[in-house]
């Protein structure tokens, strides 16, 4: 993973030296009177791949323990519509990742944050951006809770993480119970359905609709992704065992989407993931999802969906291996997945939902 994404470019830390907002001097604080007398909160998932889904345990935590608190949930203007669906938190803040920290966007939030006199803010980021790092940092509040980075100290109370290796929900827990507050159980998102139904009907109706619908993510997340080829494979494949194909794709796999639309006509439907509500929607109606690493692949779990998952990676800080639902495809050159993996793992997946078997679409 690139440090710049984790402990900032030279840029970014000499622009905050130099030019930008100053982190509230050191003070002594009695850290358990404070947590208990929070009464306004800031919540920052880690705005790596799945974040925003992988903190839902930690909000409705603590709803549970502050339910007469206001909270406040700080993430990406891109999830921002979902986010707002969320029922443990009162209020969403948006941002963009491609928000420098020497502009004036960036000062404008740091200003709005100081105004709301926070009196916990919460960065759920192990490694998250600089940019978030920073942001809980300088938001003014009295307690700045996150995990201990190398290099950085935007926080007044830092937490020691487990093992890089742990899942990352986990980790998140963790954390709270250090503080010395409960932590719920599992928490499955829940999309509203007005918008959805609409959108299912308008693209998951009549000849498309009949047998399975499967979804395929072409999006590489933070890795390179699979090549043309394996995914022209794995479409091919789906299609030849009776399914039709939602591709999920964004503007860097547009070449890609216009082949295998040429390709397998009607029985493909592209969808661009820029309408992330829309893809909540449509991922309702599909049997199962295939996916890289990727947001739309943790939304997917986040619904209970049948997936199979490949990474590049060690899957086990992404995926929980509680859950049956996720068949994880690993191999350290991801274009080295066979199609013959991926068909298995769809088949293994779906073998635990209760609708029947792939191979019997």
């Amino acid at each position: 993973m690139n440090a710049a994404w984790t402990r900032g470019s030279l840029a970014e830390r000499l622009a905050m030296r130099w030019r930008g907002p100053q982190q509230a001097a050191s003070e002594s604080l009695d850290i358990f009177s404070e947590l208990r007398r929070s009464k306004k909160l800031l919540l920052l998932p880690n705005d790596r791949v799945g974040g925003l889904f992988l903190g839902a345990t930690i909000y409705q935590s603590l709803r549970q323990q502050y339910p007469d608190a206001h909270i406040s949930l700080l993430t990406d203007e891109r999830w921002a519509p979902l986010a707002r669906q969320i029922p443990f938190v009162d209020r969403v803040l948006s941002t963009t990742s491609m928000q420098r920290v020497w502009s004036q966007d960036f000062r404008t939030l740091i200003e709005q944050l100081r105004t709301e006199a926070f009196d916990l803010a919460v960065s759920l980021g192990p490694d998250c951006s600089y940019r978030v790092a920073q942001l809980c940092g300088l938001s003014g509040a009295r307690l700045r809770v996150g995990f201990q980075r190398e290099g950085l100290t935007p926080y007044n109370v830092e937490i020691v993480r487990r093992s890089a290796g742990d899942y990352e929900a986990d980790q998140y827990q963790s954390l709270l119970r250090i503080l010395g507050l409960d932590v719920c159980g599992e928490v499955h998102w829940t999309i509203g359905d007005g918008k959805g139904s609409q959108l299912r009907e308008r693209y998951l109706d009549g000849e498309f609709a009949r047998g399975s619908v499967i979804g395929i993510d072409l999006a590489g997340g933070e890795g390179r992704g699979m090549s043309g080829r394996q995914l022209d494979d794995i479409v091919g494949r789906v299609i030849e065992r009776g399914a039709r194909a939602v591709l999920f794709f964004s503007l860097a796999e547009r070449k890609q989407v216009n082949y295998l639309k040429k390709a397998y006509g009607n029985r493909v439907l592209p969808f661009e993931q820029i309408d992330l509500s829309g893809v909540a929607a449509l991922l309702q109606g599909c049997r199962a999802l295939i996916s890289c690493n990727t947001d739309v692949l943790h939304l997917a779990i986040s619904l209970q969906l049948p997936c199979v998952a490949i990474f590049d990676e060690d899957a086990r800080r992404w995926v929980s291996s509680r859950n049956a639902l996720v068949q994880v495809v690993q191999d350290r050159d991801i274009r080295a997945v066979s199609i013959t993996q991926v068909v298995q793992g769809l088949d293994r997946a779906l073998s635990r939902s209760p609708a029947e078997g792939f191979a019997d679409a």
